[in-house]
């Protein structure tokens, strides 16, 4: 077959040849079209691709979000014991101005009863009928002064009064700011606890498209299946008295789904062995570090069913069971059910145990 060669004109004016047999140009595009495909397979950005998460990883991650909801939903606890002493307080301040209230309208009926007198001896009381006219104890605290054109035979009484009234303004006051504050910290508290509730949902989700086997026991597993039955049979252990009270209302509990902040009828760690003890007539503080702190020391190798058994920094509690088994209820997708303290998560977190 002949070559075919085409000229154009260069800058001189001279013919260049220039090659354009169809054989080459053939093999020049499909060269190009090869380039092209290829660029468009390879995923923008595949050199910096992040890499795919493993299961021990998700687990991982999932253990460590786990224990940061037990020390949040510790807090969240703590912050609502506050809260409703503050509010308790104020109600009880709220009761005790209402009845001061009426002795100080009491003392207005005496204190009209005195100006009447003042005027009717022809006593300077200019100031009295401003005192009169007050609508509640903080308007006569302003208007203090009122006071000295009383008689003085009653003025211990009257300073007596004012004392008890300003006192009682300021203890409102500031109980109600503490509620105030307390309220918002609650909120706060709320806010990252629904933060933390959807990071370890969404690590759930995963260990669960993982597989089967992501299990890892309190610190993390996909427990969102079909309920425990490790205990549903009840407590037939050795323990007797308020013990084997305890642990009976504990097994009749298993099964029950996780649930923040919840004392019944779902129930968080701590709030499922405050009602276990209550159940058997103790009564013990609300969160985790309380409840370590108002139990004495036990050693692990002298546990005893009934005893509580704490782990990851004061962040989680449990209710040993013997043979070395604990019943809790251990984080959000779980329920109430058995665990050992040789699990791994477990016993590398174990923190000591306590008794009453």
């Amino acid at each position: 077959m002949p070559r075919i060669v085409a000229t154009q004109r260069s800058a001189d004016g001279t013919a260049v040849g220039r090659p354009t047999s169809g054989w080459i140009s053939s093999r020049v595009l499909a060269t190009l079209c090869v380039a092209a495909s290829a660029a468009l397979a390879l995923p923008a950005g595949t050199a910096d691709a992040k890499p795919k998460q493993t299961l021990s990883q998700a687990k991982a991650k999932l253990a460590k979000l786990n224990s940061q909801a037990d020390k949040q939903d510790n807090e969240y606890n703590k912050a609502k014991e506050q809260w409703a002493a503050a509010d308790k307080k104020v109600k009880a301040l709220n009761a005790s101005v209402k009845q001061q209230r009426q002795s100080w309208a009491s003392l207005r009926v005496r204190v009209a009863q005195m100006a009447a007198s003042a005027y009717k001896n022809g006593s300077d009381g200019t100031d009295i009928p401003t005192l009169l006219s007050a609508k509640d104890p903080q308007t006569v605290l302003d208007q203090m002064s009122a006071f000295t054109a009383l008689s003085k035979n009653r003025s211990t009484e009257l300073t007596q009064f004012l004392n008890v009234s300003q006192l009682l303004q300021r203890q409102q006051a500031q109980a109600q700011q503490a509620a105030g504050d307390l309220a918002q910290k609650k909120k706060d508290l709320l806010a990252k606890k629904k933060g933390i509730e959807k990071s370890v949902e969404q690590q759930k989700a995963l260990v669960k498209k993982l597989g089967p086997a992501a299990d890892s026991g309190g610190g993390g597993g996909d427990d969102s299946g079909p309920v425990a039955s490790n205990c549903s049979g009840g407590y037939h252990g050795s323990a007797t008295g308020k013990a084997r009270v305890v642990l009976e209302w504990a097994y009749s509990k298993c099964g029950i789904p996780y649930l923040y902040g919840g004392t019944g009828p779902r129930y968080d760690c701590s709030g499922l062995t405050m009602k276990a003890y209550a159940a058997a007539g103790v009564s013990i503080p609300r969160v985790v570090p309380d409840q370590y702190n108002a139990t004495s020391r036990v050693q692990r190798s002298n546990l005893s069913p009934g005893d509580l058994v704490f782990f990851d920094d004061l962040g989680h509690v449990g209710i040993y069971v013997g043979g070395g088994k604990f019943i809790h209820s251990p984080h959000t997708g779980s329920y109430v059910k058995i665990d050992s303290l040789s699990n791994v998560w477990y016993s590398s977190h174990y923190v000591g145990a306590g008794a009453l």
